[in-house]
């Protein structure tokens, strides 16, 4: 009963009146931005500062529950997440992007002296035909895992759910993008690897598909899978996420899982695959509502579990926000959020709220 509730739900929002297309908001925002002839050129900068009580459960960070966050992790200091200008160069048959960027988002994010280390993505894409829409693109280049990139004003919420932490945030390699239908567009990858600029030599390398359903203006599904076989293990991982707008309403919800299937398995009894030492999951649904003219109020459930690796337990979080254009491109957004995190081995449980507050202005 309550699926047949929550299908018709669903369904009810899918059949809403027509507005404008819908954007997919894992990839970084392409349109606007200055014009030069054929080349375009638009800007972002996301300053914030945050409070936290996580220095009375601890004298250290987050880190100490939840490893390798990168975005808004900067606590009683004034910050800048991300900066960036982003350059577009296109033609009936040709495409260039380049978005070098700066801020503790980058500087967490890129490890080692890479001379791509300050860059969000650079790619070079080719129309394969003139009267067909399919291109070919390398170099480095969006994620399409998960509904949230790394630019704060494309987003329902502020911060970044715990789904879009715990999968790749760039990859290196080259896809090809057909349309299969008018409403279905289609995407295959070969990477580098997991969030790699450089290839090891050792590993091969990785593969990974899109697909994109837009149902109609105001909804779209999208399902990802990423496949690499390593040295001690085989890399498997899908999301499905799902973005729409209903009037004065915006929904969006994420559904992933993951899993490092050991090749030679320990002889003991099989578990569940939920109990697996290599498997993780999240689901999330944030919406927001518009209470005024260029301002609204957004809020996000999620749930993130990894017994073993990153949280070595599971996570439930909850946040609400209020966020509002000023004028032009310029944003004010603030946001409470609670995390309470149950750790497997000892058994034990920390609650970590945090507000934060930005200013994030672009062209």
């Amino acid at each position: 009963m309550k699926g047949k509730l929550l299908f018709l739900t669903i369904l009810g929002v899918i059949n809403g009146n027509l507005n404008a297309q819908i954007t997919n908001t894992a990839f970084i925002d392409s349109v606007g931005g200055e014009k030069v002839g054929k080349l375009s050129i638009s800007g972002w900068m996301d300053a914030y500062y945050a409070k936290s009580n996580m220095f009375n459960v601890h004298q250290h960070n987050y880190a100490l529950f939840i490893p390798k966050l990168v975005s808004n992790t900067n606590y009683n200091m004034l910050d800048i997440n991300l900066a960036y200008v982003d350059f577009r160069y296109v033609t009936d048959r040709l495409k260039i992007r380049l978005v070098p960027a700066f801020g503790s988002y980058m500087d967490k994010n890129y490890d080692g002296f890479s001379s791509l280390n300050n860059l969000m993505e650079g790619s070079l894409g080719v129309k394969l035909w003139k009267k067909k829409d399919v291109w070919i693109e390398a170099g480095l280049i969006g994620s399409p895992f998960t509904n949230e990139n790394p630019v704060s004003r494309d987003h329902i919420m502020y911060t970044r759910s715990l789904a879009a932490e715990f999968s790749p945030y760039y990859l290196t390699g080259a896809k090809i993008t057909s349309p299969i239908t008018k409403r279905i567009k289609g995407s295959l990858y070969l990477l580098n690897g997991w969030q790699n600029i450089n290839k090891d030599a050792t590993i091969p390398p990785a593969y990974a598909s899109q697909i994109e359903f837009n149902i109609n203006k105001k909804n779209l599904i999208n399902w990802n899978v990423y496949y690499q076989e390593r040295l001690t293990d085989t890399r498997l991982f899908s999301d499905i996420y799902w973005i729409s707008t209903h009037g004065k309403w915006k929904f969006t919800s994420c559904i992933y899982a993951g899993n490092d299937e050991k090749k030679a398995p320990f002889a003991i009894p099989s578990t569940p695959l939920f109990q697996r030492q290599k498997f993780w999951c999240t689901a999330n649904f944030a919406t927001s509502y518009e209470i005024a003219s260029n301002t609204n109020l957004s809020a996000r459930v999620e749930y993130f579990q990894d017994r073993f690796n990153f949280v070595e337990g599971r996570v439930f979080g909850a946040a609400i926000g209020v966020n509002r254009k000023l004028f032009n491109q310029l944003y004010w957004r603030t946001e409470c959020k609670l995390w309470q995190i149950d750790l497997f081995f000892s058994g034990t449980n920390r609650n970590i709220m945090s507000a934060i507050t930005s200013l994030g202005l672009g062209f």
